[in-house]
């Protein structure tokens, strides 16, 4: 009777060494993941902190070619001040111009906007999903695994 609770307490002994090992694995790959995410989070807002510095820039570019254009066209309308035809000739062709470029600016902003959006989406999703999902695909198929592998049945 020693002899059987002996062996017992050994295979207890063992499988809870095991199981402290798993636990062991499984918390030192959860510190690998919150890690890589605490990194992805870092570079993310330097990202964002770098489309931010963009965006003022490209804000004060746009306040200075338009400060730029309205003193070009008080220039034009101040030289054309001598002939009527030019006159309106001039400022029409320069009124047009800035409309194409502001048309131009318009359809680069909803670019940008459209572009940094659909990325800041697929950051998102993507990301804490496949973490998410590869951790729970290991949790929960590794019984069924551990099981199949032991009875013979795959």
């Amino acid at each position: 009777m020693g002899i059987v609770i002996s062996r017992y307490r050994s295979r207890a002994a063992i499988r809870r060494r095991e199981l402290l090992a798993k636990a062991a694995a499984l918390e030192e790959e959860l510190k690998e993941a919150r890690r890589a995410r605490e990194h992805d989070a870092r570079a993310f807002a330097a990202k964002e902190a770098e489309w931010e510095a963009e965006r003022r820039e490209q804000a004060e570019e746009a306040g200075r070619l338009r400060r730029r254009l309205e003193a070009a066209e008080e220039a034009a309308a101040a030289a054309a001040s001598g002939g009527a035809d030019d006159h309106y000739f001039v400022v029409e062709q320069m009124r047009e111009e800035q409309a194409r470029r502001e048309e131009a600016v318009e359809k680069w902003k909803q670019l940008y906007l459209a572009i940094k959006t659909e990325l800041d989406d697929l950051i998102r999703r993507t990301r804490p999903g496949i973490l998410f999902r590869a951790l729970f695909m290991r949790n929960m198929c590794s019984p069924f695994l551990e099981y199949n592998s032991v009875s013979g049945v795959l």
